[in-house]
């Protein structure tokens, strides 16, 4: 899967943005952003919108631990085939931190 999330200021006086930010509907908006899952199928789903700093930075979270998710299994997959996934191993760790795997 290739999931994204793009950031972009935006200019209050030129964009008729929401007073409260796509997400949370809570907090005043400062991004434009665009959110692309990419699904098991290949098929791929956009959300666009405003959103807060808070908002952003849970967008950010969520994109880094599928991300993470991704490199384990990827890693689980090639140690079942009796492959060395040392490096790989050192670099997820380094990456993201403690997982589930040992």
């Amino acid at each position: 899967m290739n999931d994204s999330v793009f950031f972009a200021t935006f200019d209050p006086l030129y964009f008729n943005a929401p007073e409260a930010c796509s997400l949370c509907v809570t907090l005043p908006p400062i991004f434009t952003y665009e959110h692309c899952v990419e699904e098991e199928n290949g098929q791929r789903q956009y959300l666009k919108g405003f959103c807060c700093a808070k908002c952003a930075q849970e967008l950010l979270k969520k994109l880094a631990t599928t991300e993470a998710k991704e490199w384990e299994e990827e890693e689980a997959a090639l140690e079942a085939d009796d492959l060395d996934v040392t490096d790989f191993q050192k670099r997820r760790l380094a990456t993201f931190g403690g997982g589930s795997r040992k």
